[in-house]
């Protein structure tokens, strides 16, 4: 059988040390490419190195022409099913 004060107590000491740990960590960010932590005001979030740099603005121009490429296929979808209403309708 599973003793509950002693699950408790358990509980109890487990959250104390939770909060004690996260007091000592400064606020911080991750950078985007390698996770190493970095200044809560640093824009963009990437850390000084010239690789991360480099990554995230190749990462930014492709999330650019996605979005783009995305509105343009988006709105030949919905020409397809809109220009035929319209049409029966005229």
């Amino acid at each position: 059988m599973v003793d509950a004060k002693k699950v408790r107590d358990m509980v109890k000491n487990t959250g104390k040390s939770i909060l004690s740990s996260s007091q000592k960590v400064q606020p911080h960010k991750h950078c985007r490419v390698c996770h190493e932590p970095i200044p809560i005001k640093a824009d963009p979030r990437v850390c000084k190195k010239e690789e991360c740099v480099e990554q995230n603005e190749r990462d930014e121009r492709n999330q650019k022409a996605m979005r783009f490429w995305m509105f343009i296929f988006f709105g030949l979808f919905v020409a397809g099913f809109v220009l035929p209403i319209v049409f029966r309708l005229v």
